[in-house]
């Protein structure tokens, strides 16, 4: 483990110098260390073997084919050149994999390591098991993976295999989990509403207080399902702010029907307050927001391609806005702030175009924006 580290952490001094622009960099300077220290020899055409002829219909070759001791194919890699690894070379690989039945796979441009299993079944992106970022994720935690995936003796005794689709039938499992959560906080489920609105009902009668029927109730149910499980920052225990500063009787005068939309963006020169999920913050201003929020939702998925797939999503004509050093992102410093993760975003932004990118974030993560992450104003 120490000598994966060890390596893992020249080779980010590579990529951070600028070293490594061509495929063959990456075999040379990325795989062909990394493999030897996972206890394949990449001199030894038994253990590795380069441009590995696949046949069928046309001739196909692999990158590198890691080989067990009976010359069969134990594990497959295909690799690009920084930067230029995509969808086409997802396929190729799954396709060259499938051709020699081989379980195990990995697509790597010496930054990104995306383990597959070819024959897992499913669509193309439902057989990614993990990417591995090594110019962000922690030199232990991606030597990790590397070891858990990658060394020889794992590969070739099956623990290697076993641990990708324990894995990789893990994270279906929370695909379908979010997918289901994302349907109960779209309010399309009609049993989640009667469950919380009969327990609402449960609760007045608990208290002593009057139970509340109807469809006030729904709606109000309705819309705390819609708010991710919150209620708006205006609610208050006991009673809705009102204009002449008394507080309304929630059991005389029932909230009135809430129109289901967006949150309106919060207006400039207040306070502003953010909620995600079952926490609120608030801060000064929208800067604060934009680079907290940003930081909380790579937090929340950890996946090594996020500040790339986010990168890409929000790059401007000159700059690219979000980037791994300071002066990638192409504005002055003082206009510079530091993300988790080791990356680096631009705030020489309007506040429309803060928010814009914020929900284009909250896509990259998978998170509802408005209302699973939602921004207001503060009023003073």
């Amino acid at each position: 483990m120490r000598r994966v580290c060890e390596t893992i952490e020249k080779v980010r001094g590579h990529l951070e110098g600028n070293q490594i622009r061509v495929e063959a960099d990456v075999r040379s300077y990325v795989l062909s260390p990394l493999l030897r220290d996972l206890g394949w020899d990449p001199e030894d055409p038994g253990s590795v073997k380069r441009e590995y002829p696949v046949t069928g219909g046309k001739n196909y070759f692999f990158d590198y084919a890691l080989l067990a001791g009976d010359g069969a194919v134990a594990f497959v890699i295909e690799a690009k050149a920084p930067g230029k690894l995509d969808a086409d070379a997802r396929d190729q690989l799954l396709l060259y994999a499938m051709k020699t039945k081989t379980h195990l796979g990995l697509t790597t441009d010496g930054v990104i390591w995306a383990f597959y299993l070819p024959l897992g079944g499913g669509s193309s992106e439902e057989r990614l098991v993990r990417t591995v970022n090594l110019a962000t994720d922690s030199a232990e935690n991606a030597g990790n993976f590397l070891l858990r995936y990658l060394a020889r003796g794992r590969v070739l005794s099956g623990r290697a295999l076993a641990a990708a689709s324990g894995d990789l039938a893990s994270l279906a499992i929370h695909r379908v989990v979010e997918a289901g959560w994302a349907d109960l906080l779209a309010g399309s489920n009609d049993k989640l509403a009667r469950t919380i609105a009969a327990a609402a009902r449960a609760a007045a009668t608990r208290k002593g207080a009057k139970a509340p029927t109807g469809r006030a109730l729904n709606d109000e149910v309705r819309a705390f399902i819609q708010h991710g499980f919150r209620f708006p920052d205006m609610a208050r225990v006991g009673g809705i702010d009102a204009p002449d500063g008394q507080s309304q009787n929630l059991e005389a005068r029932p909230p009135a029907r809430r129109r289901r939309r967006s949150p309106a963006p919060p207006k400039a020169g207040r306070g502003v307050s953010w909620t995600f999920r079952d926490e609120t913050r608030t801060v000064r201003n929208h800067t604060e927001v934009y680079v907290a929020a940003i930081g909380r939702l790579y937090e929340l998925r950890r996946s090594a391609d996020f500040y790339q797939r986010l990168q890409e999503k929000i790059r401007g004509r000159k700059r690219t806005q979000i980037a791994r050093t300071a002066e990638g992102t192409g504005v002055p410093a003082k206009h510079v702030r530091p993300l988790p993760g080791g990356w680096h975003i631009s705030t020489n932004l309007s506040t429309a175009d803060k928010l814009r990118n914020l929900e284009r974030a909250c896509d990259v993560a998978g998170v509802a924006y408005g209302s699973e992450l939602a921004v207001h104003e503060v009023r003073k």
